[in-house]
């Protein structure tokens, strides 16, 4: 048809002209909805000024009265074709066809239809947003809705307060013991942890209810309301979709972990019997099994983790790599210290230098071994003090071990003591056994024996080794048995002089007479004599 029939006749031989790229597209909106995108140049008009004009006639539309139809009718001017938008018998736009993409499958008629549409509904609810009796009924809805919100909000805010309670309480009970461990705080936090999800997930659903209803109740601002719903079901249609596409590596992912575990339970099961001396494994020894037991499992642990990794949700993610990459880059920079004193620590062990029970001197410390841990071993002191000494210190410094507490071969104790030349060897030989077979604490097996260190200018070094039952008690047994030397030879007149024995003293050097027959010894050692020149 040569020109459009019922249009007014300033359309009437207007050419419709080209699109010019340097236009930016303009959008005409109605009551929040978004209409028609105006992209041509047409009839010599910008986007822009097209825009302008459709929005003037939509002023001039009449407010009172029943709502016209909004309609669309093929338009041709000039050489091109379009389709016009029109309220009752007016023209309200025009769409072009530089305002439809081709390509994509688009043309004037079902573009234009759409806009009318959209247009209809808009006009309709700016109608409806006049109506007094319409705004009172939906203020009322919001008001109910909002009262009805805000109670569901307070209920959640005391059921959160009654449940992180009832988890305090559940939690304390001796129920959650295993193995000797105690898993109520680690039960506590999850348990919390799951409330606090739990509660803001319901008061986020409770908020997004809300306000979707709230802005469906106005006319003007249902698209909004519809916006908001549609974006909340495109995101949980999202993460649903993830969910169920990473579902299977899920599996795969808790089928590799719950293999590691059995394999790791199987591995500190047989390692542990080792330990116990209840089997045998060819080159694991029971004194090391403990360090071999936690090396073979970590390794399981690291080849299981590694094998999963891949099928974790979110793995291949960037920021799953960044993290990773965080997290590796602050253990090496932090973990020196502690790799140097875990390869100490497994110097120690695999050497087998120190065992559990061992009665040894570490620098200026004395006790029994008690632990040998991979960065660090444990010595329980006389004092009855446990002293952690690092791994890298036991390996760098002497360590002086005066026998082992296992085989039953016992601590060595020793006493060194200074007798001048006139002493006879075999006499001061039989005291310093007498004073060995008077001492509680040591032990029959292996017996006592002395030997004869050296025989110097003035004197003669005698030196009584003997082995203590329990290595704990090396210092007390120690300070008793001097005191037995020191009865022994003050009986015998015999002179104790150490540690030098230049001349003889005019008058004999001996200390207060021994106790009678059947005192008990005090085992506190007595006050050496001074050194006599």
């Amino acid at each position: 048809m040569g020109a459009m029939r019922g249009l007014p006749g300033l359309l009437l031989g207007v050419s419709l002209a080209a699109t010019s790229p340097a236009d930016s597209p303009a959008t005409l909106e109605v009551a929040n909805r978004r209409v028609f995108t105006f992209r041509a140049t047409s009839a010599g008009s910008s986007p822009s000024e097209r825009l302008a004009s459709a929005q003037a006639r939509l002023d001039q539309l009449p407010m009172r009265g029943p709502v016209e139809k909004v309609e669309t009718r093929p338009v041709q001017v000039g050489n091109e074709r379009g389709t016009a938008v029109m309220v009752g018998p007016r023209l309200v736009f025009h769409v072009a066809e530089g305002d439809v993409d081709r390509e994509a499958g688009e043309s004037t008629e079902k573009v234009a239809a759409q806009a009318a549409q959209v247009l209809s509904e808009a006009l309709l609810a700016e109608r409806e947003q006049r109506s007094v009796r319409l705004l009172v009924r939906s203020s009322l809805l919001g008001l109910a809705a909002t009262a009805i919100a805000a109670g569901l909000l307070w209920l959640f805010v005391r059921g959160r307060r009654l449940a992180l309670g009832g988890v305090s309480r559940v939690t304390r009970r001796e129920g959650f013991r295993l193995w000797g461990v105690d898993f109520g705080p680690i039960i506590r936090s999850g348990l919390r942890g799951l409330t606090f999800v739990v509660f803001w997930a319901l008061v986020l659903s409770v908020v997004e209810v809300w306000v979707t209803y709230v802005l469906s109740l106005f006319p003007v601002t249902r698209p909004w309301s519809d916006a908001l719903l549609g974006g909340v079901l495109r995101l949980l249609g999202r993460v649903g979709k993830a969910i169920l596409a990473g579902l299977p590596d899920l599996v795969t992912a808790v089928v590799i972990l719950l293999v590691g575990r059995a394999a790791a339970g199987f591995v500190s099961t047989v390692v542990h019997r080792v330990e116990e001396g209840t089997s045998i494994v060819p080159f694991i020894h029971p004194e090391t099994a403990g360090a071999t037991r936690r090396l073979l499992v970590g390794a399981v642990w690291l080849i299981t983790i590694a094998a999963a990794y891949p099928y974790l949700p979110g793995s291949g993610s960037e920021a799953f790599k960044g993290l990773s990459l965080v997290v590796g880059l602050g253990l090496s920079l932090g973990s020196t210290g502690v790799v140097a004193q875990a390869m100490s620590g497994l110097v120690v062990i695999y050497s087998r230098a120190l065992y559990r029970g061992d009665c040894v001197r570490i620098g200026d410390i004395e006790g029994v071994v008690t632990e040998v841990h991979i960065l660090s071993t444990r010595i329980l002191t006389i004092q009855g003090e446990e002293v952690t000494i690092p791994n890298t210190v036991v390996v760098n410094g002497p360590v002086k071990n005066f026998g082992r507490a296992r085989a039953g071969q016992g601590a060595l104790v020793s006493a060194k003591l200074s007798i001048g030349y006139d002493a006879p060897w075999r006499q001061v030989h039989a005291l310093l056994l007498g004073a060995a077979k008077e001492t509680s604490g040591l032990r029959a097996e292996p017996g006592p024996y002395v030997l004869q260190r050296a025989l110097d200018d003035f004197y003669v070094q005698y030196e009584l080794i003997a082995a203590v039952e329990n290595p704990v008690d090396r210092p007390l047994v120690a300070s008793a048995l001097h005191a037995r030397i020191q009865d022994g030879f003050n009986a015998a007149g015999l002179q104790i002089m150490s540690p030098h024995f230049v001349l003889q003293p005019r008058n004999p050097v001996l200390g207060q007479a021994p106790p009678a027959p059947g005192t008990s010894d005090a085992g506190v050692p007595v006050a050496a004599s001074p050194d006599r020149r």
